[in-house]
């Protein structure tokens, strides 16, 4: 509608956030500009009438300011069972060794063991989540998360800088998960309900 403004009537509403306090905000080129000053959910409607002052057309816009960070903002998690026991990610202490074990005949065996050992940690030290997809746009991004959280899926949305692009992205993600095949069960339901290819994606826990 902006290519005939002129034919067109844009309507703001006064933006609507965690507080009933009002918010300032600002109309330039029938665009709406706010800068929130609190943390939180933001909602916006916008109706557009023409000459007749007919509404035409109406948008309701979504928007959740945090606080300016990388730090991942993951929603919460329906299920316990999802949720890593503290347990996984706390490493075990390594067994002292005999005198017995650096013998030639055990040497084998040892070996085979502290393999298993790391192996089993590395596993441990892992989550996975479902990625869906990833925008260098928020408002796609938000887009992707609001149908996923309306078939039922605990969809959020994390920051990720690009380095080789210089810039910031927007991942679309389902859950965290720490048994893998959970995550792929869960996988497999996305896919089959919405007809699109995902991915799983680990998550290294510190």
């Amino acid at each position: 509608y902006h290519n005939e403004a002129e034919n067109y009537t844009f309507k703001w509403e006064p933006p609507k956030g965690p507080s009933k306090k009002a918010i300032s905000f600002d109309l330039k080129n029938d665009m709406l500009i706010f800068s929130p000053e609190i943390e939180g959910d933001y909602q916006i409607h916008l109706s557009i009438t023409d000459i007749s002052d007919e509404v035409i057309a109406e948008e309701m816009f979504y928007y959740r300011a945090i606080a300016e960070t990388l730090e991942v903002a993951i929603a919460k998690i329906k299920s316990e069972e999802e949720i890593p026991p503290l347990s996984s990610v706390v490493k075990l202490p390594e067994k002292k060794t005999t005198p017995k074990a650096r013998k030639k005949k055990s040497s084998k065996s040892s070996k085979k063991t502290d393999r298993q050992s790391k192996t089993s940690r590395k596993s441990e030290n892992v989550d996975y989540t479902i990625q869906i997809a990833a925008w260098p746009s928020l408002e796609q991004a938000r887009k992707d998360q609001l149908r996923l959280i309306e078939e039922g899926f605990d969809a959020y949305i994390e920051r990720h800088y690009r380095k080789e692009k210089d810039a910031i992205w927007y991942r679309v993600r389902i859950g965290k998960f720490s048994n893998k095949n959970k995550a792929l069960e869960i996988q497999k339901q996305v896919e089959s309900i919405l007809g699109i290819k995902s991915w799983l994606d680990v998550i290294s826990l510190k």
